[in-house]
């Protein structure tokens, strides 16, 4: 008797593996994403505190970056050096955190300091990113940007890993990036099934 019980157990434990299994590789699309990152854990940086990846209509995704405090476009305008952004990176063919993103979306001031112009950028190794596509950019408080994209422009992929980062102004000293998640932890948004 218990080594029919103990038969029984092992092949319902096995069953549930393998529903897991199919479950897992057939997941339906997630809804939305969340990634927190503290307050006031960096001086050199835009202090980055959320990302949240949406699936929204059209075939698109919404990244919606918040700061911890209030910010002006302005702020990314550099005197010298590079300019400041706020990007999403994203791996949708290699894996974090071995490789860099596949793809960075981001926004940037434009020419007249007061505008965002939104970019999706496909990096290669050992090349500029290069652009290829626009990125729709909304401010819907002082505190947040939202970036709406593609996902043709990404190669429409089953599912992507994400982080965001805020680049300060004129600086390229790592001192000066901020991460949500912190680094090296990303964000899974599942947009089809494979």
């Amino acid at each position: 008797m218990r080594a029919r019980h103990a038969l029984l157990t092992a092949g319902a434990a096995a069953c549930a593996a393998t529903v897991a299994g199919v479950a897992a590789w057939g997941a339906a699309p997630t809804r939305s994403v969340v990634a927190r990152d503290a307050a006031r854990d960096v001086a050199a940086a835009p202090d980055l505190t959320r990302l949240a990846l949406r699936r929204v209509s059209g075939g698109k995704v919404r990244a919606s970056l918040t700061l911890a405090g209030p910010w002006k476009a302005r702020s990314l305008r550099a005197r010298t050096g590079p300019p400041g952004s706020l990007c999403v990176r994203l791996w949708t063919v290699s894996d974090p955190p071995d490789t860099g993103p596949d793809h960075l979306v981001c926004a940037t001031v434009r020419a007249d300091g007061k505008r965002l112009r939104g970019s999706v950028l496909r990096q290669r190794p050992n090349q500029l990113p290069e652009r290829v596509a626009g990125a729709k950019v909304t401010r819907p408080s002082t505190r947040t940007l939202r970036l709406f994209f593609a996902e043709a422009a990404i190669g429409r992929p089953a599912a992507l890993e994400a982080a965001a980062e805020a680049t300060r102004a004129g600086c390229t000293a790592i001192e000066c990036v901020d991460t949500a998640p912190d680094a090296p932890g990303t964000v899974r948004l599942r947009l089809h099934r494979p």
